[in-house]
C-alpha cells in the first residue's frame, strides 16, 4: 500500500491510503478461507468449501465486504504507525473503488494529538502549604468526637441556644413560594450558625418546644444551587422538642468508646497522624494544581476541538449530577441562572479548554519520561478498591466488566507522572498560618 498524508488543520488530518489490486485479491482470497471454515454447506467440510460454491451461497458483493472489512482497520493502524500519528477519534472513512472495482483508495479523516513542543518542566519553584497540625486543632478534633458521642438530655427550663440539638418542622419560600430542599418535618438538627445561612440559627434562640418561630434569611452569594443565591427566603418554624448534649468526659473510658484504642493519649497521636495525613494530601494537591497552572501558562499548541467538546460534556454532566442531588429540576437551574444550555457550554468552556490542555501536557511528559503502568500498579490499586467497602468492590467488577480497566491505568499514569512533577519540583515551604486569637467569653 502507499499513503499520502494531508493536514488539514493543527489537530486534524486526512491520510489518503492506495491499495493495490494485487493486495486486495491477497484480502478476498482470506475472506474466502475464513468463510469456508465458518459456512456450513451440507455436502462440504469447513474449510473446504470451493470458492465458487461460496459465491453461489453469500454472493461475490458479501465476499467483497468481508474482505474490505478485514482489510480496512488493519492498513489504517499501519498509516498511522508510519506517520507516526495519535488520534484523539475514531475516524471518518471514505471508500473508493479504482482501476474498474480491483483496486481501493481508502480516505481517513481524523483529529490527532498537536505536536506539542515541551519547555522547562522540572526544577520548577513551588510552594508547599504547611503540613504541620498544632494541638489546637488536635483539640478541636477531639471536641468533634465528644460532641458525636455525647448523650442527649430534654431543655424544658430555657429556650434554644448554641449547641442544643432541636426536632422541628420548617417550611422556607422565596417571592412567596416554597421552593425544592426548604421544607422539612420532624427534622432534628444541632443549631448552630455555621450549620445554617446566616442569621437563620440565631433567630431561633431563646425559642421553646411548640413554639413557632418566623424566621428571614438572605442565601449567599455564590450559594448552591445558584437559583437560590443572594435570595431571601421566609420559613415559618415549628419546634417540637430541644434537647442538650451532655459531654463524655474526656478520659481513657471515652477513648474506649470512640475507637479501638485503649487510652485517650493514644486516641490523641492516632487523631493526629490521621490529621497531618490529611494535611500532606492537601499540600500536596495544592502543589500539584500549582505546577499545572504553570505548565499550562508556558506552553502554547492548539487543542482539538473534539477533545475539549467531550470536556464541556463532562463538566455539565456534573453540573446535572449536583443541582439533581439538590432536588432541583435542571431547567430550574437554568432559569435560576437565566442562561440557555447553549450559555451554561459557552460558560464552562475555559474549563474544559484548560482540562483537556493539563492533560495533553501531562500525556506528553509521561511520553518524554517513558513513565509507564505496570503490572503491580494496577493491582495495588485494584486492592485499594477492594479496601473501599461495597463500593469499591463495585467498581473493580466495573473494571472487570468493561474497558474501565483502560481508564484506570490513565488516571494511575496521570499521578506517576504528577508525583514525578513535585518530585522534581523545588518546593519551598509556606509559613504555617498564625493561629487565632483567642475568644473572650
Amino acid at each position: 500500500m502507499t499513503t499520502t498524508l494531508r493536514q488539514l488543520d493543527p489537530t486534524q488530518v486526512q491520510l489518503d491510503i492506495e491499495v493495490p489490486a494485487g493486495d486486495l485479491d491477497q484480502a478476498r482470497q482470506r475472506a474466502l478461507k475464513r468463510l469456508s471454515e465458518r459456512l456450513r454447506i451440507p455436502g462440504f467440510r469447513p474449510g473446504h468449501i470451493p470458492k465458487k460454491i461460496i459465491e453461489q451461497h453469500v454472493g461475490a458483493e458479501h465476499i467483497d465486504h468481508e474482505a474490505i472489512e478485514a482489510v480496512v482497520p488493519d492498513l489504517y493502524a499501519k498509516a498511522l504507525a508510519e506517520h507516526d500519528l495519535n488520534p484523539v477519534e475514531h475516524p471518518k472513512i471514505d471508500l473508493e473503488r479504482t482501476q474498474e472495482g480491483r483496486a481501493l483508495k481508502i480516505t481517513a479523516t481524523v483529529a490527532v494529538r498537536p505536536q506539542i513542543v515541551l519547555g522547562p518542566y522540572t526544577g520548577l519553584e513551588v510552594k508547599s502549604p504547611s503540613t504541620q497540625v498544632d494541638e489546637r486543632e488536635v483539640d478541636e478534633s477531639i471536641e468533634s468526637l465528644r460532641r458525636r458521642a455525647a448523650a442527649l438530655e430534654p431543655v424544658t427550663a430555657r429556650g434554644i441556644q448554641s449547641g442544643d440539638v432541636v426536632t422541628l418542622d420548617y417550611a422556607g419560600r422565596v417571592d412567596g413560594e416554597l421552593f425544592e430542599g426548604g421544607s422539612a418535618t420532624g427534622h432534628t438538627t444541632e443549631i448552630s450558625p455555621d450549620r445554617f445561612i446566616p442569621g437563620f440559627a440565631e433567630q431561633l434562640y431563646g425559642a421553646k418546644p411548640e413554639e413557632r418561630r418566623t424566621v428571614t434569611a438572605t442565601f449567599p452569594e455564590g450559594y448552591r444551587p445558584e437559583a437560590l443565591a443572594g435570595k431571601t427566603a421566609v420559613f415559618d418554624v415549628l419546634i417540637h422538642d430541644v434537647k442538650q448534649p451532655v459531654l463524655p468526659a474526656l478520659d481513657d473510658e471515652f477513648a474506649k468508646s470512640v475507637s479501638d484504642l485503649e487510652t485517650l493519649d493514644a486516641l490523641r497521636n492516632e487523631v493526629r497522624r490521621r490529621m497531618e495525613r490529611m494535611a500532606q494530601a492537601r499540600a500536596r494537591d495544592a502543589m500539584e494544581n500549582e505546577l499545572l497552572r504553570m505548565l499550562t501558562a508556558s506552553h502554547d499548541f492548539p487543542l482539538p476541538e473534539v477533545l475539549v467538546e467531550r470536556e464541556t460534556d463532562a463538566i455539565v454532566g456534573e453540573i446535572r449530577e449536583q443541582v439533581g442531588r439538590s432536588g432541583m429540576s435542571w431547567d430550574d437551574y437554568l432559569q435560576g441562572r437565566k442562561q440557555t444550555e447553549a450559555e451554561l457550554r459557552a460558560a464552562v468552556r475555559p474549563d474544559a479548554q484548560w482540562r483537556v490542555k493539563a492533560g495533553l501536557l501531562i500525556e506528553e511528559i509521561a511520553k518524554v519520561e517513558k513513565i509507564k503502568v505496570s503490572g503491580q500498579d494496577m493491582e495495588r490499586e485494584i486492592a485499594l478498591l477492594g479496601n473501599a467497602g461495597p463500593s469499591g468492590q463495585a467498581m473493580i467488577e466495573a473494571l472487570r466488566s468493561s474497558d474501565n480497566v483502560n481508564r484506570l491505568a490513565s488516571t494511575i499514569r496521570r499521578n506517576k507522572t504528577m508525583a514525578f512533577l513535585v518530585e522534581k519540583a523545588k518546593v519551598v515551604e509556606a509559613p504555617p498560618a498564625e493561629a487565632p486569637p483567642p475568644t473572650v467569653a
